[in-house]
């Protein structure tokens, strides 16, 4: 990314493969992660007590997969070869600040989980918190503290008492996808 004169540019023609390969290897896992939970949700035999993990385990690796796409578009190392490669790639999937990926609360969250749990259980460590929970979402009169959940009514994912609205992210996504492959058809942006 570097010419002649040391001077950082846009992503060389040559690199742009890899770009569109690493953005899709996530929005695949994405995609496929939420047809996993579309199959669980369509079987009329499910249990979701029984399947609570597994559909709370799968909303959350579509969270981490998201925030590892948003690394891309706003880099958390403000240096010039990030952020004009962040640029670069806004402007080839038409991304702006109002994405619906960018929410750096959100990648914080995955990103920092370790230290966001630990004030969590700061706060609220002395009373009852259910540690995972996959139902519709509680009234807002309803004192538990839930550690983890998943609300498929509003298609909500809730974690140390974060909540995430799915919906435009999942509509983000699979807008990023379709442009990805094109792209791959032809190895470039």
């Amino acid at each position: 990314m570097k010419n002649a004169k040391n001077e950082i540019q846009e992503i060389h023609p040559f690199n742009e493969t890899f770009y569109i390969e690493s953005l899709y290897i996530k929005t695949h896992i994405i995609l496929s992660e939420l047809e996993y939970y579309d199959e669980i949700c369509d079987n009329p035999n499910i249990n979701f007590e029984e399947n609570h993990e597994l559909i709370l385990s799968l909303i959350q690796n579509i969270i981490a997969q998201v925030a590892g796409i948003s690394r891309f578009f706003w880099p958390s190392k403000n240096s010039p070869f990030h952020k004009i490669r962040a640029e670069k790639l806004r402007k080839v999937y038409s991304i702006d600040d109002s994405c619906p990926i960018k929410n750096r609360g959100m990648r914080n969250l995955i990103e920092h989980f370790d230290e966001r749990l630990d004030l969590f259980l700061n706060e609220f460590g002395t009373k009852k918190i259910v540690p995972s929970y996959v139902g519709n979402k509680p009234n807002n009169n309803d004192p538990t503290i839930l550690f983890r959940a998943f609300f498929y009514d509003e298609f909500i994912f809730k974690v140390l008492n974060e909540e995430y609205e799915l919906k435009p992210i999942i509509k983000e996504i699979i807008r990023i996808h379709r442009i990805l492959l094109i792209q791959r058809e032809n190895g470039r942006f």
